[in-house]
């Protein structure tokens, strides 16, 4: 069971959507928590979330993931159209990305990569099949097309990617960041072991904030119990765990790891594409309004909106549906039903 007998909506917040108007529109829809994506901001662009958040009603709950141990993306003049059948080049590199020319965070990613490989950028939405390694770089051709923006996840099944650490430099700065400004809570992404929670728990000594960590790779899944312990709840990041494990696996996998929480008596979160496909239509789908019910029965804490809030179209439509989702299956008394 968790710390809590109601189901909580957060909701991702851009820096740019980020108004008095906007924050009050969705807390009066519902939403009581908002998560900050620090791959995509800077210090100066969490303070003015923080402030104006608090400003509308300091009860609101604040999570700020960090970056981890991931590979991304680097940033895009303009957002760019990948056609199928395009062919482009990989390189571990700080430049600017372009049509040509996919920069990757990681600089020793060459190291890693076999022709065969397939790159899943963006939760999978854009796929790429290695075809080439060559002295002027990493040859690949777009399988699945899509429009790239700035800084997108990258995930590459079946590769042994180079060593990265627990936190990069641009997490301590956040961190410090969010320490300063008073957040309640961080959401570590990528954690490998017990010895990642353990870094961000040094980070954030002599605070109140809570840790949470992000189970969305194959090695969260096989330390899962050891990562728990050292937790104060877990986040189950259902796009990236989705681009390196089989989807049909993933459904057992929250079970899984939710039944795990509420034996060890841990709050859990649930994100990635709840409504996905309202960030471009006015209603959901049947299956994702299950969706919600469903976690709200496996006893969720949180449920995370992440694109349908930062960039979507009905944000505030994506929050009513939401909430009226929690009510229904709670006020038929499902929630935590499931063993």
């Amino acid at each position: 069971m968790t710390t809590t007998d109601h189901t909580l909506i957060m909701a991702t917040m851009a820096t740019e959507r980020c108004t008095t108007q906007f924050v009050q529109s969705l807390a009066d829809a519902g939403m009581r928590g908002i998560r900050i994506n620090s791959a995509h901001v800077t210090p100066a662009d969490i303070a003015h979330i923080v402030s104006t958040v608090r400003s509308v009603d300091p009860s609101i709950t604040i999570l700020m993931d960090t970056k981890g141990p991931e590979i991304r993306t680097t940033d895009v003049a303009s957002p760019i159209e990948l056609c199928e059948g395009h062919t482009l080049t990989l390189a571990g590199e700080d430049s600017d990305t372009t049509a040509q020319r996919i920069c990757l965070t990681a600089h020793d990613i060459h190291t890693s990569l076999q022709p065969g490989h397939t790159v899943m950028i963006d939760d999978g939405d854009i796929q790429l099949l290695i075809t080439e390694i060559t002295a002027s770089g990493v040859k690949a051709q777009v399988t699945r097309a899509g429009i790239l923006g700035s800084r997108k996840t990258v995930n590459i099944p079946g590769c042994q990617l180079p060593p990265l650490p627990a936190l990069s430099e641009r997490d301590r700065i956040n961190i410090e960041a969010g320490k300063q400004l008073g957040i309640d809570l961080i959401a570590h992404s990528f954690v490998r072991s017990r010895a990642d929670v353990d870094a961000v728990r040094r980070a954030i000594s002599g605070t109140s904030i809570r840790l949470y960590s992000k189970i969305e790779c194959p090695q969260a899944v096989e330390n899962l119990h050891d990562i728990l312990d050292a937790s104060d709840g877990l986040l189950v990041a259902r796009g990236d765990l989705g681009t390196c494990m089989p989807l049909s696996d993933i459904p057992v996998l929250q079970y899984d790891i939710t039944a795990a929480c509420r034996k060890a008596g841990k709050p859990f979160i649930l994100s990635t594409q709840i409504l996905h496909s309202m960030i471009l239509a006015p209603a959901p789908t049947r299956a994702e309004v299950n969706d919600i019910a469903m976690a709200v029965m496996q006893g969720a804490e949180w449920l995370l909106l992440c694109g349908e809030t930062a960039q979507g179209q009905y944000p505030l439509q994506c929050v009513e549906t939401m909430q009226a989702t929690i009510l229904s299956v709670e006020n038929h008394s499902l929630r935590c039903k499931i063993n």
